[in-house]
């Protein structure tokens, strides 16, 4: 027996438009019928079922969710990059924190922790910025490499990168030593989300340069960026996620005051 893709996403208890996005990442590839409808045969639906486990309970990512039940879309991902968990692992350790006591402050399994730390799975930003905020510090301080040079000019071909998760995020620092703001080029690959919202102290300013972003802002706010040059301010403390619309590269501008990503 097949299903549309209403009836799928009834069963698996998720919306059309999230087996929609699944596909999209490589989680899963539906048939098709001869009018191009979208089919789901039990087994899918079971498939289905299980990355819905895995990004709702164990918070994985595309990423880690592929790595965990292998490559459904039989699509290549030789490009992944998965983050480097030693540097959470210190930390933790440091703050004298075992993992069950960090699962409980972050609202993230043990499993999904431990897999984390070992580098076997990827985390999305709002993750991180989970994790690193209950350990006291943020994302850029802990993955950032260090700065090869001092001083105030910060050269295009110099600047520190910071690679997230699959690599669809790459996000370059354009201040050093900057006390009062962070100043970031965010460069998102096709389909690249926060995978969830995130909160913290401080301000945000947006402007993009180009590419399409949606972000969603505390319980009800929508801001659609679709041209060259739009921008958006927010409290840093309300609950905001994001997606690249466009269908290529979006770049943008992403300042944070005071630094707290």
């Amino acid at each position: 027996m097949t299903y549309r893709i209403g009836e799928a996403a009834r069963r698996v208890g998720v919306s059309p438009s999230a087996l929609r996005m699944w596909e999209r990442q490589g989680l899963h590839r539906a048939a098709r019928s001869g009018g191009r409808y979208r089919l789901y045969s039990d087994a899918d639906l079971e498939h289905l079922r299980s990355v819905r486990r895995l990004r709702q309970v164990d918070r994985l990512n595309a990423p880690g969710i592929r790595r965990v039940l292998g490559d459904a879309a039989g699509a290549g991902h030789d490009a992944e990059r998965r983050i480097d968990g030693r540097p959470l692992r210190r930390l933790r350790q440091e703050r004298g924190m075992t993992l069950r006591q960090a699962s409980v402050r972050t609202g993230l399994s043990v499993s999904f922790l431990s897999s984390l730390e070992r580098g076997v799975t990827g985390a999305s930003i709002a993750t991180l910025q989970r994790l690193t905020a209950a350990y006291g510090t943020t994302v850029n301080e802990l993955f950032a490499p260090p700065a090869t040079s001092t001083g105030r000019l910060v050269r295009a071909d110099r600047r520190p990168v910071l690679r997230l998760g699959d690599a669809s995020i790459r996000i370059e620092q354009l201040a050093r030593g900057a006390s009062q703001l962070e100043s970031q080029l965010f460069v998102l690959a096709p389909g690249a989300t926060s995978e969830g919202s995130y909160s913290h102290e401080g301000e945000e300013f947006l402007y993009l340069l180009s590419g399409a972003l949606t972000v969603w802002v505390g319980d009800g706010e929508t801001y659609r960026l679709t041209g060259e040059g739009d921008a958006l301010t927010f409290p840093s403390t309300m609950p905001h996620r994001w997606r690249n619309d466009a269908r290529g590269e979006t770049r943008l501008l992403w300042i944070n005051t005071p630094p707290t990503f």
